[in-house]
């Protein structure tokens, strides 16, 4: 995967310490309803995370609940007052925790029936701060990452990456699509535009598709120093759907992205396509 400076570079996860334990009781015969049994502890001793931020220690907590299927999927939460009470935090600071979770997919709310963990929630997740390959960030989240090299062609450079690279001619451009897998299941499609004079010959496409940040390094010398990336809402058509085996007309989010090299050189244009109930992103923002 591939991303731009400052705001685009990597898959960053933010490490979580809870100071609070939250076991979240179990279903009720209903199967929907959750009672919070006296499992549910709160450590009293001083906590470091609470002071500097209670909003985010009840979101790790809760996260961790449901990404390591203690909440399971459609299951519902207890009642903010109930939750805000055990856990020693304000009300506030709980809504915030939950509207994060939220904005993440992790849970939705039900205007007049409660808070319940999504039935479908996210494979892989994280920010895209860091500029890194796809396979790395998959694995770095627990799951098994897969590459399988989908195809390949040499064609003349279309308009689109003409304009994107800044080539003045329609030059031999080597196009490589590849799926990304956690755990098996198809999480993205990439398709990366790069033109042959950039690349060692005879060229392989499979010394590359894996990772192709540490393939144009250490088969041809090239250095990806950054990416300028756009992020755009689109819809899965009949090739897309099929390949990630979604529904046509299904959600994704299109990351189009230009790779600059460190002699400032566009090295390559990429598109990536990710189903939003099996991959989310997070960009951290500063003032």
């Amino acid at each position: 995967m591939h991303a731009a400076r400052g705001s685009c570079r990597s898959w960053a996860l933010r490490i979580r310490m809870p100071c609070a334990i939250l076991v979240v009781g179990c279903p009720t015969t209903s199967g929907c309803q959750w009672e919070v049994s006296s499992r549910v502890a709160v450590d009293q001793r001083p906590c470091p995370a609470r002071l500097a931020g209670a909003t985010d220690t009840v979101r790790n907590l809760l996260e961790r609940q449901i990404r390591e299927g203690e909440l399971l999927p459609g299951q519902r939460l207890p009642t903010e007052p109930e939750l805000a009470a055990r856990l020693g935090v304000s009300r506030n600071s709980l809504r915030e925790a939950l509207q994060s979770l939220e904005d993440s997919g992790l849970i939705v709310k039900r205007h007049g029936i409660g808070t319940f963990v999504t039935e479908s929630r996210p494979l892989v997740r994280g920010g895209i701060e860091r500029l890194a390959g796809l396979t790395e960030f998959i694995a770095g989240e627990g799951r098994v990452a897969g590459s399988d090299l989908a195809g390949y062609a040499v064609v003349p450079a279309n308009a689109e990456v003409r304009r994107k690279l800044g080539l003045t001619s329609a030059m031999p451009i080597a196009v490589i699509e590849s799926i990304k897998t956690a755990d098996g299941q198809p999480v993205a499609v990439c398709f990366d535009y790069i033109p042959m004079e950039f690349l060692r010959q005879p060229f392989d496409p499979g010394s590359i598709q894996a990772s192709i940040f540490e393939g144009l390094q250490s088969e041809h010398g090239i250095n990806i120093r950054f990416a300028e990336c756009e992020i755009l809402p689109t819809a899965a058509h009949d090739c897309l759907a099929s390949t990630l085996s979604v529904e046509e007309g299904t959600p994704l989010l299109l990351l189009d992205q230009v790779h600059v090299d460190d002699s400032d050189r566009r090295v390559f244009h990429s598109k990536s396509y990710f189903p939003l109930n099996r991959f989310t992103f997070r960009l951290i923002r500063h003032r």
